[in-house]
């Protein structure tokens, strides 16, 4: 493991000990846990938490992807060079609902819309 994997990894687990902490707070804070609480509780809390972080991540590696895209792909019926564009839609993930970004194409001499995949813009 190189010192730049390494430095990333200790910032990660940094960054998880304090979300933790600050999860635990805001939850008494928020009177969501209280007292002496069911451990389903403390555990229905945890596994929100990991859903929504999943879904933060699914939508960030997706968007990653996107910053190496092409301006222009070729029309899957005729092949003309055609803009694409960055659009959203919602998928539904086993994490839940999951905001992605996707490339949108359109070609004026078919007259339609179409959704490149990554390996066609190049990426």
């Amino acid at each position: 493991m190189d010192g730049q994997t390494q430095a990333l990894e200790e910032r990660l687990e940094k960054s998880l000990r304090e979300l933790v902490e600050l999860v635990v707070a805001l939850d008494r804070a928020k009177g969501i846990i209280q007292g002496v609480p069911h451990y389903s509780a403390i555990e229905q809390r945890g596994r929100e938490l990991g859903r929504e972080l999943s879904r933060r991540v699914q939508e960030r590696h997706m968007g990653e992807i996107l910053v190496h895209q092409a301006e222009r792909v070729a029309c899957p019926e005729c092949g003309r060079r055609c803009k694409v564009e960055v659009s959203k839609r919602g998928v539904l993930s086993v994490d839940g609902l999951v905001g992605l970004q996707e490339l949108e194409g359109y070609c004026p001499g078919c007259r339609r819309s179409f959704f490149p995949a990554a390996g066609a813009v190049g990426i």
